[in-house]
């Protein structure tokens, strides 16, 4: 279960870059709109599975925490892509500024994924097994990483 986890953690990192690097591809509103849905869903889903309210609370406030990630993760996705757009549009740019940015950029989303993967862990220690099955099996059903990322590959919304 651990690996379907990261899995789809890197799958939805992958997903925020590619929604980061589109240009219109959906409604931003109606996106929000869902996700927000999605979030008082799981929130919902974790009160209603984590019996015990002391730790439903603290998995609350690591969802909180991973929300934040994924926020700042976007906010890094964004601003490499304005700076490789921005490097790019600059004929004198020599190919080691390239090299500089890339390497960067790969240390911030490697971090990024570290830390999900710490958070993974806390969120874990927080539930049982059977518990953690069920709010885990959510994201996985709801968000279905993997299909949204083909769809927008191959053109969809």
């Amino acid at each position: 279960m651990s690996q379907k986890i990261l899995t789809m953690l890197c799958a939805l990192m992958a997903l925020a870059t590619l929604v980061g690097c589109s240009f219109g591809a959906s409604d931003p509103v109606k996106e929000q709109e869902q996700v927000a849905e999605y979030r008082s869903e799981e929130l919902d889903l974790v009160r209603s599975t984590v019996l015990d309210e002391d730790r439903a609370e603290r998995l609350v406030a690591l969802l909180a925490d991973r929300d934040r990630m994924m926020a700042d993760y976007t906010k890094v996705i964004e601003t490499h892509r304005q700076e490789m757009t921005a490097l790019n549009a600059d004929y004198s740019a020599r190919r080691e500024s390239f090299d500089l940015l890339v390497i960067g950029y790969n240390d911030k989303r490697a971090a990024a994924q570290q830390g999900f993967t710490a958070l993974l862990d806390a969120m874990k220690q927080e539930t049982t097994a059977e518990e953690w099955k069920i709010i885990s099996g959510y994201s996985l059903k709801k968000l279905e990483p993997r299909g949204l990322i083909y769809n927008l590959l191959s053109g969809g919304a």
